[in-house]
């Protein structure tokens, strides 16, 4: 069984890896980035279904730790388009799909993403809890550092006066430390190796795209 979990694993890494390289090749040829920035909600329910495909047992808590920080995701987004409470005064564009009141629905999926990928990469850098909290809420900033140049270049969404504001990222780090702190007070785990690929992936994905 471990050996078939182990192939299963290397074969979702290989997967995702093809499906990210081209993501990025086809976000840089301009006549193919239009297409390509529009397919990026498939290419995180894809990220998501591997997720959910090599999640170790006992695998209930982890879903509905998923499903919650979806959710968490998904209100804090509500606040902070519709009134401006949290991260400050932007609105969702086109490239991300379907929205509801302003929020694009994929978005629950990237925060849910975000939070667990951020909490295994902790976990193979110190085995102390609140160690782990803190720098798993610090590589959730980093990531959103990193990612928002590329969002506001390809449309994902933009900011009111053209500038980040660094009370978004005040924001981040705060409900990423809470989601984290929740992660790591109610579920017991150890390094998975596909979450971590992605969640590294998905770095490098926007740390690259910062250069075209």
């Amino acid at each position: 069984m471990q050996i078939e979990a182990s192939k299963k694993e290397r074969l979702v890494i290989i997967i995702l890896s093809i499906l990210y390289v081209v993501g990025f090749f086809g976000s840089i040829i301009p006549g193919y980035k239009a297409t390509f920035l529009s397919l990026s909600p498939i290419t995180l329910c894809l990220s998501f279904i591997a997720i959910v495909l090599c999640t170790k047992p006992p695998k209930t808590p982890t879903f509905l730790f998923l499903a919650f920080a979806g959710v968490v995701g998904f209100i804090a987004e509500f606040i902070g388009v519709n009134t401006g409470l949290l991260f400050g005064s932007y609105r969702y564009l086109t490239n991300l799909g379907v929205k509801i009141a302003g929020v694009p629905l994929i978005i629950s999926v990237n925060w849910a993403i975000l939070t667990i990928g951020a909490a295994h990469y902790a976990m193979i850098i110190s085995q102390n809890k609140r160690m782990r909290i803190a720098l798993a809420a610090t590589f959730m900033l980093i990531f959103d550092i990193i990612m928002e140049p590329v969002a506001i270049k390809s449309q994902f969404w933009v900011w009111e006066g053209g500038d980040i504001p660094i009370y978004n990222y005040v924001c981040w780090f705060i409900i990423g430390f809470i989601l984290q702190f929740i992660y790591f007070s109610k579920i017991k785990d150890t390094p998975n190796k596909v979450f971590i690929a992605l969640f590294t992936m998905m770095l490098l994905f926007f740390i690259l795209l910062n250069l075209f």
